[in-house]
């Protein structure tokens, strides 16, 4: 499907040479922090879990993306927290931005998300979400790759949901970017089915990448210790197997 191209934005005023990194996690508070995996793991455990996945993520993003080439288009970088940020709250890498998630159910925020980045200037965006310490991060790059020819792209999880969004800004008229984010069941299996399927309602060029898998539920906690174990040390996620070693995992 070829992709289709806006009628309404303003000409040199988004560009795809600008790019944005966004990431999507939960502030790390006991008792609201990765609950669904409480028991087998404390209030305690979940929330250092979550800390511990979301800053691993972030050193592995920024020492992949933070210094780009001298020929790479412009990458910023956010976290958009959900929750009572302080400080302290999570180690994020200098150069990031940290800014709220804002009210709303997901879709909202991710609406919001895209909303600002549009208002910026970035051309195209890439959200993933926390949840996924060992997200492959080819997948990031062939994201912002993909959107030369697609308005909007998916890294489909195992759940039905999806772990990775992207968004053609520069190309994709507004509101039928608004419309991946509407209307969908989040929280259930039928969230990327629903999100292909609004996309082929608004006439976006819609696309898949290779998919991958988040830690929502008791059972991916041993998953998430064996894969992490398969690593070389140095490549290992150190915060988050102290927390799994820890829970005995």
């Amino acid at each position: 499907m070829n992709a289709r191209r806006s009628d309404t934005r303003h000409p040199g005023s988004l560009t795809a040479a600008h790019r944005r990194l966004s990431v999507f996690t939960r502030v790390p508070e006991p008792g609201k922090a990765k609950t669904r995996l409480i028991p087998p793991l404390t209030a305690d455990q979940a929330a250092a879990l979550q800390r511990g996945m979301t800053e691993d993520l972030l050193e592995r993003l920024d020492h992949t993306f933070g210094a780009a080439a001298p020929e790479a288009p412009p990458l910023s970088r956010e976290l958009r927290y959900d929750g009572a940020f302080s400080s302290g709250a999570l180690e994020v890498p200098k150069g990031w931005a940290v800014t709220s998630q804002g009210a709303g159910h997901l879709g909202e925020r991710l609406a919001r998300a895209a909303r600002g980045a549009r208002r910026e200037g970035i051309g195209r965006l890439v959200v993933i979400g926390a949840d996924a310490p060992l997200l492959p991060l080819p997948l990031v790059e062939a994201a912002f790759s993909g959107l030369a020819d697609r308005d909007a792209l998916l890294a489909p999880a195992e759940d039905g949901g999806y772990v990775l969004i992207g968004l053609a800004l520069e190309r994709a008229p507004a509101a039928a970017v608004e419309s991946l984010f509407a209307g969908i069941p989040w929280g259930t299996g039928a969230v990327r089915e629903a999100t292909a399927e609004a996309a082929r309602r608004a006439g976006l060029g819609f696309g898949e990448l290779a998919g991958h898998w988040d830690v929502d539920r008791p059972e991916d906690l041993p998953r998430l210790a064996a894969s992490i174990r398969t690593l070389d040390t140095a490549a290992r996620p150190r915060r988050t197997a102290a927390v799994l070693a820890g829970a005995g995992f």
